[in-house]
């Protein structure tokens, strides 16, 4: 892989970690009054990260030539 396709998968996987982490976080650890609000920030970064991931493994992929 190139390094800036690394790069990209890279960052999109700490996008759905450090989202991950914030539901649990704010769930089990940190109880506030606000945690639908946390949940959907996580949750947003979580779609987020895995939007940029699956963008960026499209376009690695090859195109099949066509026979026209």
């Amino acid at each position: 892989m190139e390094p800036i396709a690394v790069r990209k998968v890279v960052n999109s996987l700490i996008w759905m970690i450090c989202g991950g982490l914030l539901i649990v976080i704010r769930t089990f650890i940190i109880q506030s009054s606000s945690i639908l609000l946390w949940e959907l920030l996580g949750a947003g970064m979580i779609v987020y990260g895995t939007a940029k991931l699956l963008w960026a493994l499209a376009r690695r992929l090859p195109t099949a030539p066509s026979t026209l």
